[in-house]
């Protein structure tokens, strides 16, 4: 997993070492300063769609970034690798969240129309009826129940 403490850090040393501003980063960004706050705090990571941009206002490469460390030429390979493994497990990890997220919300929508339905041929007194099943108000909807 991205380490984004580390990350964070090396984008503020890297952005100090320019003699930028957060604000200045920023708008060479196109973006707001609490965003770069945010990651260099280490409370997220830049979208994909910035890190070329980023990396190009920083003078470092990608895989600088993503290491959160000046990449040495003979350790460059072996970290993109890392690198890239790191970001595929992610990417796995999301789809499987995003999956559960789904299965859940299913299983809940499955769960309330089957409640529903149940509800439906419960013989319940006229006064629950009213109370429950027309806004909780204790007053006729106009219907008769």
């Amino acid at each position: 997993m991205m380490d984004q403490i580390r990350i964070g850090r090396f984008i503020a040393e890297s952005r100090k070492s320019r003699n930028l501003t957060q604000r200045q980063l920023a708008d060479a960004l196109s973006i707001s300063d609490k965003t770069i706050s945010k990651w260099e705090c280490g409370k997220g990571l830049p979208e994909v769609s910035l890190m070329l941009p980023l990396c190009a206002a920083l003078d470092i490469t990608v895989n600088d970034l993503l290491s959160g460390e000046k990449v040495s030429s003979t350790d460059y390979q072996k970290k993109a690798e890392g690198n890239m493994m790191n970001l595929m497990k992610e990417n796995e990890e999301n789809r499987k969240r995003m999956a559960l997220c789904i299965i859940t919300v299913a299983i809940t929508v499955i769960a309330v129309c089957a409640l529903i339905v149940i509800a439906s041929y419960i013989d319940l007194p006229t006064v629950v009826r009213r109370c429950c099943f027309s806004g909780g108000s204790g007053h006729s909807s106009g219907r008769n129940a």
